[in-house]
């Protein structure tokens, strides 16, 4: 029967026409649900662990090829069916398609699931007449109502959860988060984001509200109080060979993720470098003791020279910058102040791309040249008398 499947995929050939596409997104739901049915009933088996997988979710990664997020929401998805028998039928019949299911999915938890379960046959015609945005709406409803009806909590039940898995060279995220929780990253996101300022590429909203994300766990390593240090930087272990760093070839965090020659001079900027000699791959002779490219006294006098991000049209405090050398660090620039100027975490991304030039005077007004020459100044806004 697989066989023949795959020859009829073969041979499939899809007319650009919009019924054509329709019904192929059906039957692909349709097959969505056979397979969410063969997840579970090979999970309850136990057969992954004959490949020495460790779960069903490993096994779907280390033999199918899934990512650890597709491969974690399909063995839960599948988990979750096997206690709503109705819905799987329908998913399976094409009555419902995978949105709509995902969207009863994820309003029916360990606390709510019986309840659910006793109410699938008068629900689901109601739920199958609806697109899947109104089914999370309708949802979110009943699951209010059920839990003020008294479903007790599950011992097991995680209302709050996140995935972050490395996928290729990026970072894919996921998970839910009860009202509460969702409404404080929310405002914490709001309140990070920042315009572009003229000049900058434009940003669409959500790279905007990715590089606030970044900001505020930024800011939280930069602060949190577990060591009694007055200044704390993040802590991304990076690999870069010195050839590598002379020649711009980039390097890797030590999970293997490729990082840009333009990340890592970024990261040079303000970072505890260690050196550490080799003899071959693996041999370490020597691991020298970390240095601060700028040490706690030097960053003190550059915030009170430049008071926040120097940037044109930027505002962040200190708080949120990172110090940044003019002369960049693997070419031979000095840590010291008539080099360095403050920079939010996004304008240092942007002065790190080379096609932006950036030169600090004499006088320490930040000057700042755009790919297509716009050239544009900031004088310092700090009163101290410039040590040069």
């Amino acid at each position: 029967m697989l066989a023949e499947l795959a020859e009829a995929v073969d041979e499939l050939d899809v007319p650009v026409d919009a019924g054509a596409l329709r019904d192929l997104i059906a039957l692909r739901d349709r097959l969505d649900a056979k397979v969410a049915a063969a997840v579970r009933a090979y999970d309850e088996s136990g057969l992954w662990a004959c490949d020495g997988s460790t779960s069903m979710t490993a096994w779907l990664r280390s033999t199918v090829g899934m990512s650890s997020r597709d491969a974690g929401r399909v063995a839960a998805r599948a988990k979750r069916l096997a206690r709503l028998p109705v819905v799987a039928a329908a998913w399976a019949d094409g009555v419902l398609s995978t949105g709509q299911v995902d969207a009863v999915l994820a309003a029916v938890n360990a606390k709510t699931v019986a309840r659910f379960a006793d109410h699938e046959h008068e629900l689901l015609p109601a739920l199958a007449e609806l697109a899947p945005a109104d089914v999370t709406r309708a949802m979110r409803v009943w699951k209010a109502h059920a839990e003020a009806a008294g479903c007790e909590p599950a011992p097991d039940e995680r209302e709050r959860r996140l995935h972050l898995s490395p996928v290729g060279d990026e970072w894919a995220i996921d998970g839910a988060l009860d009202a509460e929780s969702g409404s404080v990253v929310a405002t914490a996101v709001r309140m990070a984001t920042t315009d572009d300022a003229p000049g900058e590429p434009v940003r669409t909203a959500a790279e905007r509200r990715a590089d606030a994300l970044v900001d505020v766990c930024r800011f939280f390593l930069d602060h949190h109080a577990v060591r009694s240090a007055s200044r704390h930087r993040p802590h991304v272990n990076v690999v870069v060979d010195i050839d590598d760093l002379d020649h711009a070839r980039g390097g890797e965090t030590v999970d293997g993720m490729s990082l840009s020659a333009d990340t890592i001079g970024r990261l040079l900027c303000d970072s505890n470098v260690h050196r550490v000699l080799t003899a071959g791959n693996s041999a370490i002779l020597d691991y020298g003791t970390a240095t601060r490219v700028i040490p706690p006294n030097l960053w003190n006098c550059l915030v009170v020279r430049d008071r926040h991000c120097r940037f044109p049209g930027c505002d962040r405090p200190p708080t949120w910058c990172e110090g940044h050398h003019i002369q960049h660090v693997e070419h031979g620039g000095p840590t010291e102040l008539g080099n360095l100027v403050l920079l939010c975490t996004r304008h240092h991304h942007l002065l790190h791309n080379q096609r932006w030039q950036a030169k600090l005077l004499p006088d320490a007004t930040f000057e700042v040249t755009s790919p297509d020459g716009t050239t544009r100044t900031t004088p310092p806004p700090g009163s101290m008398p410039l040590l040069i």
